[in-house]
């Protein structure tokens, strides 16, 4: 079911500055009810493996030759999205392509999955236009040229590409993108609050297949580490209409890194988007948005290292409120024998590792992490972490007998912001299947008011795993149209409040669920609070749980 905000009752503000929007949802929630009741026992679920059954036939090609070439093992991207405006959210799967020699027939490409329904996708990418050729890594989608419309940017070992959406039919855009380092993440944002949106690409190394290094484990030949590789830049471009315009000196974005996994945030709520990356084995990145110009502030803030003052192997990172106190805390999964970091938001804007006081330490210190993302799987109202794993080193089983290169993925629990548990145990037993994870989409694919995952592999079928059982619970989806990158939103039902972000980018190499998807426990009706880019508020009164809300701009 899908609700406009013109049949609820809504109030509108004008924008202020002086408006404190963290003590407006605070008295938004203390309005409604001062206590939290019981809730009821959680309900079973699982996660079914339904990629075959849903017409999903992509195979990953990542080119593997047995010379090792470094791009080889970190696998590709994929984007929920919908690209036909038909309601329905649709799948694009990043492919590799040959590397040395001659190429397979057919050479592969990019391909696009329509979801016709009844949970079930058919490849149009023949007649699409979006058959990227090169060798891809990341994919961020958003309507880049407000037409109405979900365009997409790859990010590639090469030239990245951007394809404009033109009513279901896509062209490639020589639009001053073609950056020709190695991709990785990406996410659009508005850094300058303009009202069109711009676009942040990371970079990992300066890396060529003419330089590549021999490299051994012991006695085993495999990829080499990312300490032999030089570090390079990331990438900031804004919208200037018909074009992109490189930035990225002009606003600050100078240092160079490593750079794997990217989250936006406004995580010191000055009403801008900041930016997070993630880099393997340098220093993350957290880049505070001051005024449309970037300062480096992780040191600061707490989230360039670990608890020991060392810079972690990052490679997924995501932003989302786990301990629901109304600011964006942090995740970024880490190398095997480094544990996870949880970095909390204590509101002001700087963070304090958490992992081990909230249990994530141990369960995660054995696995290599990928993909990641805040979720709500269970729809009990707080936000449950997910994690894609898999070795980098093919061979790492003859190096080390405690590791494995395919390894299964993790689910962790939030217990009410106290502690998290590992539960992937109990999510059946094509969740529990071992795979060579990377990246992570999070999305309602068969909109029946749970989130499923689509986990993408090294050279083998992405996981399409659908949630069975999570909508036992009652839940509300919400649906921004217009300019809402950066947008607030604020859930309060049965006297919980949640806050998240309509946001770009997160987990690792992919593009996620554009609706903002909010689990209610055993409430019916909930009360929504929108804080528009803009800074234009509205208040939406007794909403229905249980129907995807579609909320329009105020104009």
């Amino acid at each position: 079911m899908v609700q406009t905000a013109q049949n609820c009752s809504i109030r509108r503000a004008a924008s202020s500055s002086a408006v404190n929007s963290k003590v407006w949802g605070f008295a938004l929630a203390s309005a409604l009810c001062a206590c939290t009741p019981q809730d009821p026992p959680a309900p079973p679920v699982h996660f079914a493996d339904a990629g075959a059954a849903a017409g999903i036939d992509f195979v990953h090609y990542n080119g593997f030759s047995g010379q090792y070439y470094y791009v080889e093992t970190f696998g590709a991207g994929a984007a929920f999205f919908d690209y036909d405006a038909d309601g329905r959210l649709d799948l694009y799967l990043v492919n590799g392509t040959y590397l040395t020699g001659h190429p397979p027939d057919p050479p592969p490409v990019n391909r696009l999955y329509r979801n016709v329904g009844a949970g079930t996708f058919a490849d149009v990418t023949a007649h699409s236009g979006s058959a990227d050729p090169g060798y891809g890594f990341g994919v961020a989608a958003a309507d880049y040229d407000a037409d109405g419309d979900a365009d997409l940017f790859v990010a590639n070992y090469g030239p990245n590409a951007l394809y404009r959406n033109d009513q279901g039919t896509f062209a490639k855009m020589p639009a001053g993108l073609a950056d020709p380092r190695w991709g990785t993440s990406a996410g659009f944002l508005d850094y300058d609050l303009d009202g069109d949106i711009d676009l942040f690409v990371a970079n990992y190394v300066r890396y060529a297949l003419a330089d590549e290094a021999v490299c051994q484990q012991g006695p085993v030949r495999s990829y080499c580490e990312p300490s032999v590789y030089d570090p390079t830049g990331d990438l900031l471009y804004r919208n200037d209409g018909s074009t992109f315009a490189d930035v990225t000196a002009a606003v600050g974005i100078t240092l160079k890194g490593k750079g794997l996994g990217v989250a936006l945030a406004d995580h010191d709520r000055d009403g801008d988007t900041d930016i997070y990356v993630a880099n393997d084995g340098t220093m993350n990145f957290l880049y505070a948005n001051q005024h449309s110009t970037f300062a480096e502030v992780g040191l600061i803030a707490g989230t360039r290292y670990n608890e020991h003052g060392h810079a972690d192997a990052g490679m997924g990172v995501d932003f989302g409120d786990y301990d629901r106190d109304g600011d964006a805390d942090l995740f970024v999964t880490n190398f095997a024998f480094e544990t996870h970091a949880l970095y909390r938001n204590d509101g002001q804007g700087q963070f304090a590792v958490a992992t081990q006081r909230l249990g994530l330490a141990d369960p995660s210190y054995r696995p290599l992490g990928f993909g990641t993302k805040f979720f709500d799987y269970d729809n009990d109202g707080d936000l449950d972490l997910f994690a894609a794993n898999g070795h980098v080193i093919d061979r790492i089983a003859e190096v080390d007998s405690s590791q494995t290169y395919r390894q299964p993925n993790q689910i962790f629990r939030n217990d009410a912001g106290q502690r998290f548990a590992d539960v992937s145990a109990a999510m059946g037993p094509d969740f529990q299947r071992a795979n060579a994870g990377r990246a992570t989409a999070v999305a309602d694919y068969d909109d029946d008011g749970d989130l499923d995952l689509l986990v993408t592999t090294v050279a083998a079928r992405p996981r399409l795993l659908r949630n069975d059982g999570g909508n036992a619970r009652h839940w509300l989806q919400i649906l921004l149209v217009g300019d809402a990158l950066g947008a607030r939103v604020e859930v309060v039902a049965d006297g919980v409040r949640q806050a998240q972000e309509r946001q770009s980018g997160g987990s690792y190499l992919a593009s996620h669920d554009p609706r903002l998807h909010f689990g209610l426990g055993a409430a019916t009706r909930a009360q929504v609070a929108i804080r528009w880019p803009d800074g234009t508020q509205q208040t939406l009164e007794q909403v229905a749980a249980n129907q995807v809300l579609k909320v329009a701009q105020p104009r």
